[in-house]
């Protein structure tokens, strides 16, 4: 069965890990588009972070944000939004106030985090310093971030074995936890293509998925192809059906001509 839908991760999949965008991934997905294929970036990301790479692309891109708790059409149309239970996510502001951790609360898309803790945060990660956190969380934050090691084993310690969230840890290359996304239980990535797929009459089996972390396995093992890079996290690599050059080779671009385009020029 053809492919209808190209999903893709952003960072050191549709990206490199220089944070360049290969131009060959530029020409592939618009020759895709120009076919009728919907393109579709799922992404760890907030929203403005993910349209800034979307308007690199210059084509109608569908946006699955914060791994899949936030989801907008190609015409931005949300469609989809789960956000975490507010009393457990009190708790954890109550822990990092306290303990002056470098958690990031997003709410509304907006990152917060104590000021004590802001100049742990990765500088990719753009955030509103606050006095508390506690007094901040009010409304139900879309995801929890944690930085580091110690601030994700301190959320760890709250949250348990709670089955109605879910988490997805990012790791260095030694093994060690650089940061981890804590998100509602349906916040996933394959469940965002579900939503997606519904709205635009397609098929599982038509979709292909590329990614390279933790948060991208379901999706691989979901869709109908699915494709990780040279470099990707080892459970990503398992997922795959395929494993395609590294994001600094254009991974992304070689996956859309073996699975999308070969077989649409085959059929013109």
């Amino acid at each position: 069965m053809p492919i209808r839908m190209i999903a893709t991760d952003i960072d050191l999949t549709l990206l490199d890990d220089r944070g360049q965008l290969p131009p060959t991934n530029i020409e592939a997905l618009a020759l895709a588009a120009r076919q009728g294929i919907r393109v579709v970036l799922a992404t760890a990301r907030r929203r403005e972070a993910a349209q800034e790479v979307a308007q690199r692309l210059h084509i109608p891109t569908a946006l699955v944000c914060h791994n899949g708790a936030r989801v907008w059409d190609e015409r931005g149309r949300e469609i989809a939004h789960h956000t975490i239970d507010l009393e457990l996510a009190q708790r954890i502001a109550a822990m990092a106030d306290k303990r002056s951790l470098p958690i990031v609360f997003t709410i509304d898309e907006t990152n917060f985090v104590t000021a004590q803790a802001s100049n742990l945060v990765g500088s990719r990660t753009v955030c509103t310093p606050v006095s508390s956190l506690e007094l901040i969380v009010r409304l139900a934050p879309t995801r929890i971030l944690c930085h580091g090691e110690l601030a994700t084993r301190a959320v760890e310690e709250i949250l348990g074995r709670n089955s109605q969230l879910k988490q997805f840890r990012y790791l260095r290359s030694t093994g060690e936890v650089y940061s981890a996304v804590i998100s509602h239980a349906e916040a996933t990535k394959e469940r965002a293509l579900e939503h997606l797929c519904q709205a635009w009459n397609i098929q599982q089996s038509e979709v292909l998925a590329i990614g390279d972390a933790d948060a991208d396995v379901g999706m691989l093992r979901w869709a109908g192809v699915g494709v990780s890079l040279t470099g990707s996290m080892q459970q990503a690599i398992e997922a795959a059906d395929w494993v395609a050059p590294s994001a600094r080779f254009g991974g992304v671009a070689v996956a859309v001509h073996r699975y999308v385009l070969q077989h649409q020029n085959v059929r013109s």
